[in-house]
């Protein structure tokens, strides 16, 4: 059956994860470059409460899924899930660790937190080792946001901007559409799904949350075999491109209406891994007290 291009010309063509891109990445830091600041977070968090004798030890790492492009969900990106060989499923679950984790004593939350002016008899920084932490972090990014702290977490306010801009998405024509033609595909190949959300779900290998389980076929030929051609039918028909055109647009539309809110994040996205590389470095001068 040939098969009519979703908007053509309007419609983006990703080929693999680098091809993945939406406005919002702009103001984000990279993957590497938050694994960076949060390593550095989690050294100064720990530098700052072995002052105070109740310093933060890392947990050991757990199995951890492996990363994903920051807008594969978006998109219904399946091409680096290997389907072929894992099903919906993707790659087994490794011994990993993106981030540093830990637990917080009773005693570490007090310093943490700066709940008391002293502790073990020394002053305790004012928003304790969390307030002090972030504004190192922070450093030399007040001046050019024009001396107006006060803030959201970066990571958090960007993200929901991407909600919001994911529920613009939902409502663009051309996901509907970029649904119906893949649907269409899938029944040349011998499945029978209304779009990629039933497929991925099929009781047969998906989580039931009722009974706290997953589906007797998963990762089953069954399961690998639908997977295979839903990938193929993505790829055939453009699937992700139309999501990420819809998802693009509705970027836009929400950057144009927080821009002044998204430029203070970038500033303070780039204080803070600068700032991280000279400490991890020894290059930035820490005082906890």
């Amino acid at each position: 059956m040939a098969r009519k291009d979703v908007a053509a010309g309007a419609i983006p063509t990703p080929r693999t994860v680098a091809d993945l891109t939406l406005p919002l990445d702009a103001y984000d830091l990279s993957p590497a470059e938050r694994k960076i600041v949060e390593k550095a977070r989690f050294m100064m968090l720990a530098d700052c409460t072995r002052t105070f004798g109740v310093e933060l030890k890392a947990l050991p790492p757990s199995p951890e899924w492996p990363e994903r492009h920051r807008n594969a969900d978006y998109l219904h990106w399946m091409g680096d899930q290997q389907v072929e060989k894992y099903g919906y499923t993707g790659p087994p679950a490794q011994l990993t660790q993106s981030f540093t984790t830990y637990s917080v004593t009773d005693e570490q939350f007090i310093v943490l937190e700066g709940k008391r002016r002293k502790f073990h008899g020394k002053a305790v920084p004012a928003g304790g080792c969390s307030g002090m932490t972030e504004a190192l972090l922070d450093q030399g990014s007040l001046d050019l946001l024009g001396g107006k702290p006060g803030r959201v977490r970066e990571e958090e306010d960007l993200l929901r901007m991407a909600d919001e801009a994911s529920d613009g998405a939902y409502k663009d024509v051309r996901i509907r559409e970029a649904m119906r033609v893949w649907s269409e595909c899938m029944q040349d190949a011998g499945f029978d799904y209304p779009d990629p959300v039933a497929a991925f779900g099929d009781p047969r290998w998906s989580y039931d949350a009722a009974t706290d389980q997953f589906g007797e076929l998963r990762g089953s030929p069954a399961e690998i075999a639908t997977a295979s051609a839903d990938e193929t039918c993505r790829m055939e028909t453009n699937y992700s491109g139309a999501r990420q055109a819809a998802y693009r647009d509705s970027q836009q539309r929400i950057i144009a209406k927080n821009q002044a809110r998204l430029d203070r994040i970038k500033i303070i996205n780039q204080a803070q891994i600068k700032n991280a590389r000279k400490f991890l470095a020894g290059e930035l001068a820490v005082t906890w007290q």
